[in-house]
């Protein structure tokens, strides 16, 4: 199942490391809070959760982002990177259930500046279904994350170097020539 949003919605995303297809993975470990700021950014879809989970984790992601100062653009605006995530839920070896979360973030040519992923630990799952098993909690707790990956990658990317257009080339004037005296 896909959720594509067209909008605000998201709101954190990004990761750690330069660009060039890094990969940041997280098993349970502390990340630091990280402020983005400035930094243009575009939730393009989130995808693998029921539409119940996605839509919570989306609310969640979009605080968490507002709360590192990162700037979510909607879809159809310039965005210096666009992030397309994706959710799992899975029961781990000791019987507990595993919020996964990864998140590819793309560059404005679309190649891929990083790879972030992670995941939390929920309860002791239910039955069958894994998703019955992750609670508000291992959500927003996975959200924040995301938000910090994604803020944290933003930091360090490299800015991509401004391209003259055909309007504002500057000519080099030639001098003239001296007189004589």
């Amino acid at each position: 199942m896909s959720v594509r949003f067209n909008g605000l919605v998201l709101g954190p995303l990004a990761a750690l490391a330069l660009a060039g297809c890094q990969e940041t993975t997280t098993a349970n470990a502390a990340r630091p809070r990280v402020d983005a700021p400035g930094v243009p950014v575009s939730v393009q879809s989130i995808s693998g959760a029921p539409d119940q989970v996605t839509a919570h984790f989306a609310g969640l992601l979009g605080e968490a982002a507002a709360e590192r100062k990162m700037e979510i653009v909607p879809g159809d605006k310039p965005a210096r990177f666009r992030v397309r995530g994706y959710l799992t839920a899975q029961p781990t070896e000791d019987g507990q259930t595993a919020l996964a979360f990864v998140w590819d973030v793309y560059d404005e040519s679309k190649k891929r500046a990083q790879r972030v992923q992670g995941e939390s630990l929920g309860r002791r799952g239910g039955g069958g279904d894994p998703w019955a098993g992750i609670d508000q909690t291992i959500v927003a707790k996975a959200a924040s994350e995301s938000a910090d990956a994604i803020a944290s990658f933003l930091t360090t990317a490299p800015v991509p170097e401004a391209k003259p257009d055909a309007k504002s080339k500057t000519r080099t004037a030639q001098a003239a020539p001296e007189k004589n005296r």
